[in-house]
């Protein structure tokens, strides 16, 4: 069996997506799987690769997607019975991608087009999160009309009544803490700034209040080949650099140096763990999610928060998700031998839809 490996893209995560590319081929090939590997390019193109993934990116062999019928290099029909894409953020993980492979008629592993789409979208799936009593961080969005006007009083003032002097400034629809600011005793000029970057990533924009002191948990989420739906976790993140930038930064995520990890169990109460786990199925569920996610919360206290929903979560060597999973003792050969059948059954049950007219 073949699986299709797609990774990069026209993303702030491109090589993050590289990083998580290169372990998922070793898992793959571990799993028992052939791969057929497929990179696209920060401008979007795809490209059939050889070898093993590289930063490199060979532009010799061009795919172009026929709908109803695959992927084709030189008119020749590509045989893959599968993808698995480990893109991320814009375009590969909002439901652009997903949605590629359902009108190209080829299997899917993990969420797709719609679940996709809402976990990208924070505020969407906020709204989702409130209709199933899980309790989020309250946010006002900052619509695309008010970043092109470029005036941010109102919602400053709005922000400074609702959650006070310490704020957090975020893209709606980014990953991997780019274009994030923690702002602490918070000015309109710092206010302004904030809000700017995080538009340069997003048309819309969030601003929260800055919860602290926390503690950020992690869960992962796997459905089985069984349709089981599992639950990782929680782990907590342990970031050494923390408390000078006030949250999990990219370059804490992926740097070389104080790199941040996950310390599994929590140390937090059985309780607690359970509410959190509760919480990460029904985020899942209410999303529409298929098999696999990675569900981030904050700790306040008594307080739980959800914080986001990640659907193509990173899969690099110090990615959590893995790590949350091979905790239960699902390594990544085993988490892939699950997501592939999960994709070939929804694949079946999809073919056994009824999408023609019904008779006159």
């Amino acid at each position: 069996m073949t699986i299709a490996l797609v990774y990069g893209g026209r993303s702030t995560e491109h090589e993050v997506s590289i990083s998580s590319a290169k372990a998922m081929h070793q898992a793959l090939k571990q799993a028992g799987f052939s791969v057929l590997l497929i990179a696209i390019t920060l401008e979007g193109r795809w490209y059939v690769q050889h070898g093993e993934v590289s930063k490199h990116i060979s532009t010799d062999k061009s795919i172009h997607a026929v709908p109803g019928l695959g992927l084709f290099v030189d008119d020749v029909k590509l045989p893959i019975d599968a993808v698995f894409a480990t893109t991320h953020g814009y375009g590969g993980e909002d439901g652009n991608l997903q949605g590629l492979c359902m009108l190209c008629k080829i299997p899917l592993c993990g969420c797709d087009t719609v679940s996709s789409a809402l976990g990208m979208h924070k505020h969407l799936a906020s709204s989702l999160f409130a209709n199933e009593h899980i309790p989020t961080v309250p946010a006002l969005l900052v619509t695309k009309e008010v970043l092109q006007q470029g005036s941010f009083d109102q919602i400053y003032a709005q922000a400074r009544s609702s959650f006070g002097s310490d704020l957090f400034v975020k893209p709606e629809n980014s990953g991997s803490s780019v274009g994030v600011s923690a702002l602490k005793n918070c000015e309109i000029a710092a206010f302004g700034r904030a809000v700017e970057l995080a538009g340069c990533y997003s048309e819309r924009v969030l601003v929260q209040p800055l919860i602290h002191p926390l503690m950020e948990v992690e869960t992962a989420v796997l459905r089985t080949q069984d349709n089981d739906l599992l639950v990782a976790g929680p782990g907590l993140v342990v970031d050494p650099g923390k408390e000078h930038v006030g949250f999990l930064s990219y370059e804490h995520k992926y740097g070389q140096i104080d790199t941040a990890h996950l310390r599994i169990p929590s140390g937090l109460d059985a309780e607690t763990e359970e509410t959190i786990r509760e919480y990460a199925r029904k985020a899942f569920l209410a999303i529409k999610g298929d098999g696999y996610a990675r569900v981030d919360f904050f700790v306040c206290g008594t307080r739980i928060y959800l914080n986001e929903i990640n659907t193509s979560p990173g899969m690099t060597e110090t990615s959590h998700y893995p790590a949350l999973m091979a905790s239960i003792g699902y390594d990544l050969p085993k988490v892939c031998r699950h997501l592939v059948a999960d994709a070939l059954k929804r694949s079946e049950e999809e073919r056994q839809r009824i999408y023609t007219p019904p008779s006159p």
